[in-house]
């Protein structure tokens, strides 16, 4: 396999993790702070290091790193919606991996696929469990009404300023 084609695989590897990066922000930003936007944030800063990785390996290839996403699919106001689809992420990067893996001969770039890949299991794994924790036990997954308001956004200040009677 050459350059050209590894580069390409690679590429299509920082798309995915660029997808997943922003669904989590999203779906961390949405849902308020509670343990499971913990959660979300985290995983998205991983994701972010595993471009950082796949970057510098297209770089080193000769090539040029993608700033490329996938059209983001951000469907589902709830808790378990996000969850869903963060799980289907990491199923789908995992499946890509693993075809990764299969057709890349170099050794280092595999060793580097298959950290990455083992990393999204454990994403995964995180995921399912916080789906399944929430699917057991409802009223806890919610913020509490202080916690919501600790996390700052555009949205919240917005919504304070509208509610003080400043617009």
């Amino acid at each position: 396999m050459n350059n050209e084609e590894v580069i390409k695989m690679l590429n299509a590897d920082i798309t995915g993790e660029i997808e997943a990066i922003l669904t989590y922000l999203r779906h961390q930003f949405v849902c308020g702070v509670c343990e499971i936007s913990r959660t979300m944030e985290e995983t998205a800063r991983d994701e972010m290091r595993h471009v950082e990785w796949l970057s510098e390996t297209v770089a080193d290839l000769g090539g040029i790193p993608t700033i490329e996403h996938a059209q983001l699919h951000l469907e589902g106001d709830g808790l378990p919606a996000m969850l869903k689809r963060d799980v289907g992420l990491e199923e789908m990067a995992i499946k890509q991996y693993e075809e990764h893996i299969d057709a890349i001969t170099d050794p280092k770039i595999r060793h580097l696929l298959k950290k990455i890949m083992n990393e999204e299991i454990e994403h995964m794994e995180n995921f399912s469990g916080k789906l399944h924790e929430l699917s057991s036990s409802e009223p806890e997954a919610e913020p509490e009404e202080s916690e919501k308001k600790s996390g700052l956004t555009v949205g919240t200040l917005i919504e304070e300023e509208k509610t003080e009677g400043g617009d």
